[in-house]
């Protein structure tokens, strides 16, 4: 019995001990063989729903598998890979514009046909609507975009790559468990052998997020892999971007808007223009978009097109969609059938009269009809870069409230981009103040520079000014041309200084219980703003309107032309 009692102790001791380096050691840092529920990791929702591997990243974008092929939703192909896809809900279809052609298709159509009489038929749908989502086949958009992707199952996954640059890589050296997090005791997302290349997504002290060759993301140990490389990937270039041709001026752009109200306004062309020097381009004020169905008034006259020839002048026929009866018209825009009545309207008359070109004033559209708008834009380009004629769009300064205006693409499909450098303070402004103050002018410029090359870039300058009146109901203006301003500050007794702030001079009185401002435009404020132009070496001018001006103005035009 004492023999047998101190290896009974001994035993106990060793039983003790064993299970305090279990619970201390082996439960601690043993490694755990827990799967990890793969699906609810990448979140899978359906057996026909794949998560997208953006990047090397797992992403919130799902595509969806339908038949044997692979969509995207609308949102997502213009959000990751082009946002030149157009779908009209009005019309039930997708369209995409090339230089000298349009392709479209109808929703849950296999077939696309293009503007130029081509048809083409696909073993899938070109795009399916599923409830308020449209898909956009991943086949179909890879026709006009480089991009690449690969899809997986168990789980289902689509691996996207829409950029291609520098990453880092290693090599797994060892058998190894591919896991949620980083840590031993974390869940198995699934094993990854020996030779295995991952990509280095996030490294730390002893772990690193990877992603293997078919885009399982998880985290692996440092000391189960090579170092890491740089590698640099290869990119996708199966589809080259066709060159969108512009038409455009030898040299720099002096466009002369002409207003006319109604077509015996064009008799006036001669009083408008002769006094003028250096203008070679006149936009008279001729079409207008009148209701919702694309129809168009047109006050434009061959006499008044063969007038401007004679007089060595290009006529650029604007097409605004603000002086028909009914005001602002915008939900023309939102139908192929009244966007196609508006071009159509237009160019015949073009085409007719020997119109060298078209500048676009389409104004107060609103968010909602962004994406009509710069369709109409690439639309209209179509037709006019077939025919060999100058469309140009003119823009307010640009500022994110109008960014659906979209200037980056106007800078691809039209030939100028003119932005109206004017109406800082408008009619309908509470609060006097300048008409195009030089900061606001540069800004303008600059920020436009940022979207469109200064080869297409033209700045337009005010020829009026607007005389605000302060008085104990409120704020009101009207506006004067320049030489009707000299007369009112001359009739007033205004004291005139120069403001520094605005570039332009100053006047003010107190009268009747009312106070008169005024921020001048006159030959000094425009040459203030001729010099930013000059400065920023933009393509040219264009001035609102042609009737306003002082005589002597036109020299310091002539002479910024000159330059």
């Amino acid at each position: 019995m004492k023999k047998v009692l101190p290896t009974f102790v001994i035993l106990i001791l060793i039983g003790v001990l064993g299970t305090i380096f279990y619970k201390t050691y082996y439960v601690k840092y043993s490694y755990s063989a827990e799967k990890a529920d793969v699906n609810a990791y990448y979140g899978v929702q359906s057996e026909d729903d794949y998560p997208v591997v953006l990047q090397d990243q797992l992403s919130d974008y799902h595509a969806r598998k339908i038949g044997e092929h692979f969509y995207l939703d609308m949102a997502a192909v213009r959000g990751l890979i082009n946002d030149r896809f157009y779908y009209s809900e009005e019309d039930g279809e997708l369209s995409y514009c090339l230089p000298e052609t349009r392709v479209y298709a109808q929703e849950g159509s296999s077939t696309w046909k293009d503007t130029s009489g081509n048809e083409t038929t696909e073993d899938y749908q070109i795009c399916v609507q599923n409830g308020e989502i449209l898909y956009v086949a991943l086949d179909f958009v890879s026709k006009y975009s480089n991009f690449s992707y690969e899809t997986f199952t168990a789980p289902n996954r689509l691996r996207l790559y829409t950029e291609w640059g520098e990453r880092q890589e290693a090599t797994v050296t060892r058998d190894t468990s591919l896991r949620v997090s980083g840590g031993v005791k974390s869940a198995v997302v699934c094993e990854v052998p020996s030779g295995t290349k991952v990509v280095i997504l996030d490294k730390m002290d002893t772990w690193c997020k990877v992603e293997t060759e078919d885009a399982m993301i998880g985290y692996i140990e440092n000391r189960k892999m090579t170092d890491s490389e740089t590698v640099m990937m290869q990119p996708v270039t199966t589809y080259t971007e066709p060159e969108y041709k512009r038409t455009a001026m030898d040299g720099k752009v002096n466009m002369a808007w002409h207003m006319i109200a109604g077509a015996g306004g064009n008799v006036t062309l001669a009083d408008r223009i002769d006094s003028t020097k250096s203008v070679n381009v006149i936009a008279p004020t001729w079409f207008s978009v009148l209701n919702e169905s694309g129809s168009v008034d047109s006050r434009a006259t061959q006499d008044y097109v063969n007038g401007s020839h004679e007089r060595g002048l290009q006529v650029w026929a604007v097409l605004d969609n603000f002086n028909g009866p009914e005001g602002v018209q915008q939900r023309f825009l939102a139908s192929g059938e009244s966007r196609s009545a508006v071009i159509s309207t237009v160019m015949e008359t073009v085409r007719n009269m020997g119109i060298d070109g078209i500048n676009v004033d389409i104004e107060g559209i609103t968010e909602d009809y962004g994406e009509d708008y710069i369709e109409f834009i690439r639309e209209l380009s179509i037709e006019c870069r077939k025919e060999g004629l100058i469309l140009s769009v003119d823009n307010y300064v640009p500022y994110n409230f109008n960014d659906h205006y979209r200037i980056d693409e106007q800078g691809v499909f039209a030939d100028y981009v003119v932005v109206m450098g004017y109406d800082e303070h408008y009619g309908g402004s509470q609060e006097a103040g300048s008409v195009a103050s030089i900061d606001y002018v540069t800004y303008g410029i600059e920020e436009a520079l940022n979207y469109v090359t200064a080869d297409k870039l033209i700045n337009g300058i005010p020829f009026y000014t607007r005389i605000w009146k302060t008085t104990a109901e409120g704020v009101s203006s009207e506006a004067y041309g320049m030489d009707q301003t000299q007369t009112f500050i001359a009739n007033h007794k205004m004291a005139v200084e120069w403001n520094e702030a605005s570039g332009q001079n100053y006047a003010e009185v107190s009268e009747d219980d009312a106070t008169y401002q005024i921020w001048i435009e006159d030959v000094e404020s425009i040459e203030r703003k001729l010099e930013v132009m000059e400065a920023n070496n933009i393509i040219g001018v264009a001035e609102w309107c042609l009737g306003m001006e002082s005589s002597n103005v036109w020299d310091v035009i002539a002479d910024y032309m000159g330059k």
